[in-house]
């Protein structure tokens, strides 16, 4: 690009919608405001930065000193509109870049693209189509649908647009329309495109993205604080020997064998493994230390007893289980026939759909402790969620 592009971020609000600092959110190593600066820092089109911030500032000092690039801290103004001119004004490109910090998803593909149109015509947005219908109808606070709300009129929805940021233009035509404006009109200003509106400057849409989410309240949060799921996985692993006089369990299922499965229970490895990994993703310890070997009441136990048994000391600590995928390593006998019966008994072992649990079985090439046909091994992952 010719021009040398400013991205000014206004970091300046209140969050009163939020409860508390929503820009200093961690989303996994970074702040919101630090993953919104690192999306302009990185993008190559961008050449310097303009944070436009509260009345706490140590959140941008700490955004600003990762970044590699130029930046400046500027102070708000009253409003949202007084911010985005503090950091406009502050800006030495031709191109300026508006973005709202609270956007930390934007990508470098849609910087990209705003700023060629912008290049092109004064003033561009990135747009998403409206996916609902809208209606239009007596106007309340924004918050709630007061009483008595009647519709009015159903616009077209395939011309209404959701804008997002940053909204690019060229530096010099957005000081000369804030110029132009009048008191009057300048309380219409909702955005900073709507000031080149207003002074009959065109605006060009480009593709936005849907990701492109503006964290406003609580329910726009990514993570299990707004309100959501918090799931966690798990991985058992179990094996067992093969020896001559014992019955062969596998899932709960007895398979017709010369062998069986040495252990004190008895010795079903793939529940085993199972039960190890639902509760290993609760951070509950594993099956030895449930059921202990050295304790006389599980010797020969039946392993869906016990696996009925994890289910009830999972959901107890505030757990669903989700789903279980188990992969049994055996050379032999063959266990393709047996696997359906199996599922249907670790799913009700463990209160879950059929369509829930997942059993295979594969060989490995006669190699290894299984592959000699010594013994029996199995692995399995577990899904569970919060309730």
């Amino acid at each position: 690009m010719d021009y040398r592009v400013t991205a000014v971020l206004v970091a300046a609000g209140s969050s009163t919608r939020m409860g508390f600092d929503k820009l200093s959110f961690d989303l996994g190593g970074e702040t919101v405001l630090e993953r919104s600066v690192r999306a302009f820092d990185e993008c190559p089109e961008v050449d310097e930065l303009v944070l436009v911030t509260g009345a706490s500032g140590e959140n941008a000092e700490r955004a600003a000193a990762r970044c590699k690039k130029p930046v400046q801290l500027v102070r708000g103004g009253a409003t949202r509109a007084e911010s985005a001119r503090n950091g406009v004004a502050a800006a030495h490109g031709a191109l300026v870049a508006v973005h709202d910090a609270a956007r930390p998803f934007v990508s470098g593909e849609v910087i990209a693209a705003v700023l060629k149109a912008a290049a092109r015509c004064g003033a561009a947005a990135p747009a998403v189509p409206v996916k609902d219908t809208i209606k239009q109808a007596k106007g309340g606070s924004g918050k709630t649908v007061p009483a008595g709300c009647m519709v009015e009129d159903t616009p077209d929805r395939s011309t209404l647009y959701a804008v997002q940021t940053p909204q690019c233009f060229d530096r010099a035509a957005y000081l000369a329309a804030l110029d132009e404006l009048d008191e009057a009109r300048a309380r219409l200003v909702t955005d900073d495109c709507s000031l080149f509106e207003l002074t009959g400057r065109p605006v060009e849409l480009v593709q936005g993205d849907y990701a492109n989410i503006k964290i406003t309240t609580r329910e726009d949060l990514p993570r299990a604080e707004n309100g959501g799921k918090k799931m966690r996985i798990g991985h058992g692993y179990d094996v067992h020997r093969l020896v001559e006089g014992r019955k062969l369990i596998l899932g709960g299922v007895e398979v017709p064998y010369e062998k069986g499965l040495l252990g004190h229970s008895d010795a079903d490895v793939l529940a085993h493994a199972v039960m190890d990994a639902v509760l290993g993703a609760a951070a509950l310890g594993d099956i030895g230390q449930h059921f202990p070997d050295t304790a006389e009441e599980y010797a020969g136990a039946d392993s869906l007893v016990l696996a009925r048994r994890v289910a009830e000391i999972v959901a107890a600590q505030g757990w669903r289980i989700e789903n279980i995928d188990a992969t049994i390593l055996c050379q032999r006998p063959k266990l393709a026939p047996y696997i359906p019966a199996m599922r249907e008994k670790l799913a009700a072992a463990f209160g879950l759909p059929v369509e829930a649990v997942s059993v295979k079985a594969t060989t490995e090439e006669h190699l290894g402790f299984t592959g000699e046909g010594l013994g029996i091994a199995a692995h399995a992952v577990a899904l569970i969620e919060a309730v």
